[in-house]
């Protein structure tokens, strides 16, 4: 039951975070006042529970033995995992990792974050928070002990 409450906990850390890396990816790109304000939130609800659900079901191959004794000896690979996707959410752009885009409505070009990185870099930190390794705070992680 521990086992359970305490996957349950990374999971919503998990959603949490997603939904707040959406909002701010959402207000610094298509904030158009109070409409925005409205249904930005409930699309964050949808989107995020959905990249959560996925990390989650992948994060399943994470219990074949192989995988599981290497993503579980340690936290550092999903620490390194947060730590690159955040460094590259911040930072990608100024390092170059960027992409023209058109606004529909004016025609104007402009260049902001690489999509493949933007959304590849999002479902990284959202898969090394929802899969954290718990084998490190002495629980285990039998396969019936497993959601």
């Amino acid at each position: 039951m521990r086992m359970f409450a305490l996957r349950a906990l990374t999971i919503g850390a998990a959603f949490a975070i997603a939904w707040i890396v959406y909002m701010v990816a959402m207000v610094l790109t298509v904030y158009d006042g109070l409409l925005s304000l409205i249904f930005q939130p409930i699309m964050a609800v949808f989107c995020s529970a959905f990249v959560v659900g996925v990390a989650v079901a992948f994060g399943q191959l994470l219990r074949l033995p192989l995988l599981s004794r290497w993503w579980n000896a340690t936290g550092a690979w999903a620490l390194v995992l947060i730590l690159g996707s955040l460094f590259l959410l911040c930072f990608g752009y100024h390092i170059g990792l960027v992409e023209t885009y058109t606004d529909p409505e004016t025609g104007c070009s402009f260049q902001a974050l690489h999509s493949g990185v933007a959304l590849g870099s999002y479902f990284a930190l959202i898969f090394a928070i929802a899969n954290w390794p718990l084998r490190k705070y002495g629980i285990s992680l039998s396969a019936s002990d497993e959601l």
